[in-house]
This record gives C-alpha cells, sequence and structure tokens, in this order.
C-alpha cells in the first residue's frame, strides 16, 4: 500500500528524533590528563578545573598522576591511547619532542588560531621546536632571593662594626678583603655575592634569642635542586650552556670557589648537607630562625608565607617580614690590582617551569587542545596564581596584577618574579639529553669541594682557587667530556 504524504512526515520526524536522542545518549569522549602536583593543587585541579571542563565539554576527562619526572616518557608510552595531555617539565620537553611523542598544535589548530594563541601566553616560542609550536605553557618558574627583612635591616645597621673580621676572613682568598669601593646597600635587589658574604657573617657573628649560627641557607640534599642552585651561579657569572655542560671556564671555577668559601667562613648553615636540606627543611629553618635568607621557588615563597588556605599555613611567626627580591649579580671572588672584582657577572639564572603538551597518540586531539586553553584561561589562572604560586603565562593577567593581587604580598612575589624573568632573557636548562647525567657530575663535584672541604690541599685552611680549578679540571671536566660524546 502506497504511503500518504502524511505517514512520510511523520516517519521522518520520527527518525530526526530518535537520531537526536542518539546523540544526546552517545557515550562522552573520554581521556586522561597526566599530571604531577602537590596534593593540595591536584585536588584543586581535579575537583573544579577538570569536573567544570566535563561539564562544559560534556567529556569524561580523568586525571592519573605521575611520581617521577624521570619516568614520564615511560609513563606516557604506557598510559596511550587513552591519555590527551600532560604536565612536563621544562627540562624533559625536548627529549620527548625529539622521540616523537608529542603532536605540534600546528596539526591541530588553523594559522589564524595559531596567531592568537601566540598572542595570548608568554615565552611561547620557548616552546616551539624546528618551527614546530608544541607546548603550551602551564607555569614558568625561577628562583628568587627570599629573607627576613628585618634581619636584613639589622645587617645593614650593623655591618660596619664586622667589617675588620670580614676583610680577615677574604683577605686569604684574595689578597685584598672586601671590594675597595665597597658598600652594603639597604636594597637586596642590588646586591651582589660580596653582599650575600657580608650579611651572611654578621647573622652568623651575632646571638639571636641566644644561639650564634650561620644563618643563609641553599638546598644541600643530592637531588637536582643542589646541583640546580650551583649551576644558576655559573649563569650569574656569564657562563654558558656550553661551558655549563662541560664543568669549564672561569664562571664553572667562580661558583665553586664561592660555594666553598660560603661553607669554609660558615655563612652557610651546615645543616643544608648534614641533614640533606631541601626545600621543606628550608621553609622550616625560617620557622626556626635558623635560616635568615635562601633562595626560593614562588610556590616555596607561598608555602613560607601562607595563604591560609589549601593547607598553606605559613611558617613565619610575622608573614609580613617576608621579603623578595631578584637575584644577586655574580662576581668573582678575585680582585684587581685596585681591589675591584675581577670578572663582574650578571643576574641571569635559570628560567624553568612546566608545560602542557599533547601527546601524539591522543584520541581527541581537538578536544586535548581545548582541555589545555581551559585549564589556562584568565579565571583559571587568576586562581592557580593566586594559591599556589604560579607565575601567570597569559598576557592579560601580567598586564594587570596589581588590581588582580591587591598590591600585596602576592602582588610583590610577581613583580620580583617578572623582573627576574627579565633578567634571565632565554637563559634555559640545556635540552641536551645528558643534562640529567651533567647535574650528578655537579652534585658529586659539590660534594667533594664543599661538603668534605676538598678545597685546598693539605696545605690551606681556606678555598684556593687554582686548586679548585685544577680539581674540575683533572677530575670533572673529562667524566663531562666522556658524557657529552655518548649518543
Amino acid at each position: 500500500m502506497r504511503a500518504t504524504r502524511g505517514m512520510v512526515f511523520f516517519r521522518a520526524i520520527f527518525f530526526m528524533c530518535a537520531a537526536f536522542l542518539i546523540a544526546g545518549c552517545a557515550a562522552p569522549p573520554r581521556m586522561s590528563v597526566l599530571i604531577r602536583m602537590i596534593k593540595p593543587q591536584e585536588d584543586y585541579f581535579t575537583n573544579t578545573i577538570i569536573a567544570d571542563f566535563n561539564t562544559t565539554h560534556h567529556a569524561a576527562v580523568s586525571v592519573v598522576h605521575y611520581e617521577q619526572t624521570d619516568a614520564l616518557e615511560a609513563e606516557i608510552k604506557a598510559a596511550a591511547p587513552s591519555v590527551g595531555l600532560v604536565k612536563i617539565p621544562f627540562d624533559k620537553c625536548n627529549t620527548l619532542i625529539a622521540r616523537g611523542l608529542l603532536k605540534p598544535l600546528d596539526s591541530i589548530l588553523t594559522p589564524a588560531e595559531l596567531a592568537d594563541f601566540k598572542k595570548t601566553y608568554l615565552l611561547t616560542s620557548l616552546g616551539r621546536s624546528k618551527d614546530l609550536q608544541y607546548l603550551v605553557p602551564r607555569k614558568f618558574e625561577t628562583r628568587l632571593m627570599v629573607y627576613s627583612k628585618s634581619k636584613v635591616a639589622d645587617a645593614v645597621a650593623s655591618w660596619r662594626a664586622f667589617k675588620d673580621s670580614i676583610d680577615a676572613a677574604l683577605k686569604p682568598c684574595n689578597g685584598y678583603g672586601l671590594p675597595s669601593t665597597y658598600m652594603l646597600k639597604s636594597d637586596p635587589n642590588q646586591w651582589d655575592f660580596y653582599d650575600l658574604f657580608v650579611v651572611g657573617w654578621v647573622w652568623a657573628h651575632t646571638v639571636y634569642d641566644g644561639v650564634k649560627c650561620p644563618r643563609i641557607a641553599n638546598r644541600g640534599k643530592r637531588y637536582s635542586g643542589t646541583s640546580l642552585g650551583v649551576i644558576d651561579r655559573v649563569y650569574s657569572l656569564k657562563g654558558d650552556s656550553t661551558a655549563m655542560l662541560r664543568l669549564q671556564g672561569d664562571a664553572v671555577v667562580d661558583a665553586f670557589h664561592w660555594e666553598a668559601l660560603y661553607a669554609a667562613c660558615n655563612i652557610y648553615n651546615k645543616k643544608m648537607w648534614t641533614e640533606a636540606w631541601s626545600g621543606t627543611e628550608i621553609w622550616k629553618g625560617f620557622q626556626s630562625e635558623e635560616v635568615f635568607l635562601s633562595f626560593m621557588t614562588q610556590l616555596d615563597c607561598f608555602f613560607i608565607h601562607g595563604t591560609g588556605q589549601d593547607d598553606l599555613e605559613g611558617y613565619l611567626k610575622v608573614p609580613d617580614d617576608l621579603g623578595v627580591a631578584t637575584m644577586p649579580a655574580g662576581c668573582s671572588v678575585e680582585l684587581d690590582e685596585h681591589g675591584m672584582v675581577r670578572r663582574a657577572g650578571c643576574k641571569s639564572i635559570t628560567t624553568g617551569g612546566w608545560w602542557w603538551g599533547i601527546p601524539a597518540t591522543t584520541p581527541h586531539p581537538r578536544l586535548s587542545y581545548e582541555l589545555a586553553m581551559a585549564i589556562t584561561n584568565t579565571q583559571n589562572q587568576i586562581q592557580e596564581s593566586s594559591r599556589f604560586g604560579m607565575i601567570p603565562v597569559r598576557k592579560d593577567i601580567l598586564g594587570d596584577m596589581s588590581m588582580l593581587y591587591g598590591g600585596g604580598w602576592i602582588t610583590r612575589i610577581y613583580e620580583a618574579s617578572l623582573q627576574q624573568l627579565i633578567f634571565n632573557k632565554y637563559t634555559t636548562i640545556p635540552g641536551n639529553a645528558h643534562f640529567d647525567r651533567i647535574g650528578g657530575l655537579y652534585l658529586d663535584a659539590w660534594y667533594d669541594i664543599v661538603v668534605d672541604r676538598n678545597w685546598s690541599g693539605k696545605s690551606l685552611d681556606f678555598p684556593n682557587r687554582a686548586f679548585i680549578q685544577k680539581l674540575l679540571e683533572e677530575k670533572y671536566a673529562p667524566q663531562a667530556q666522556k658524557i657529552l660524546s655518548e649518543p
């Protein structure tokens, strides 16, 4: 029997409704995001940022935690093909790109979208390789000088009373003492390595709460945080990546010379190495007033000061006593015949941080990119940077920080951080595949020269630069050369 026009019309309506119903009931796209964060931040990320994305995009994105950055390549391969986005530390990016594990954004975006991406974020060029954009900025990190404002004021007021003893301590190392025109500046942003020595000497020879001890600390645990501290000194002494990787040149020798001098003259708190301090122990050192000055990341600053949320309660009796400044300028211990610094340095250190990368095997390339954009949108950037000490990577936020953060301690941390990034320029950890092993050599050399006091041979009690140079040239530089020659 021939169907009437009415029957045909109703059948069409029926099939259209069925199609919409099926589409509405279709399973949401599934993928995972691979991350490494501190527990409070991971909880916020999972329960707020990812939950909101799943709702707005009708997706089913799950969060998978990885523990060791050294195992990230294996983690990505094991999670394929379900993983759609990965949080990647700066020093692992080049290796993952070189091994074909990441997908370039150019294969996902139109030229107009890619141009808009570059206008939105800071330093996107650092996420490029062979003219392709692979990475989305998550956060940038750089160390700052962090100190007790009241104790710095003490040192500035009293250092002249200690000048003779400081000159006597330095003379065996440079034949002179303090530089001929030396004055301790009241603004720590204007300090160099000699200023660290002076304030450290004052604090180590002043009784606080019945205790006299060294009050400057850096990381001393046998891990990458300690080696990066020495490597940053190399760059502040105008060393380049070639010299740094080879453990050769004046900048490398001068870096170890200063480290040895700070240890020999009790500028460094010995608990750095006797108790293997990492960042957490330094936070506690500020709390116990065993530490008045250190070099810390933005997240460290938030932990030390405290935010009153996300389990960041702070470590200071008076949080407003926390001061932040850009890193001290490098300079040689050696002086010239006029008593002036023989080799002037700069304030540049490494810029590190984390990126978002899209695996080459992502099940949903476009959704992966949209997830990265949602994570780093203006609202989420403001929330995460105000909670967890992340330097914002969006240009719209960077241009209006005082209004966003109220002009208080958070604003001061970010203003100092951005100034440090400007000093750093494009100084980053080299993308050399052997960098981790070279970092291990820096650790070995630091423990040998500084901790074991192997800085002068048997005849001298003070650090001898020529001895340190010979040790590096004969023991550590050949090991570096062998490592770098391997495929």
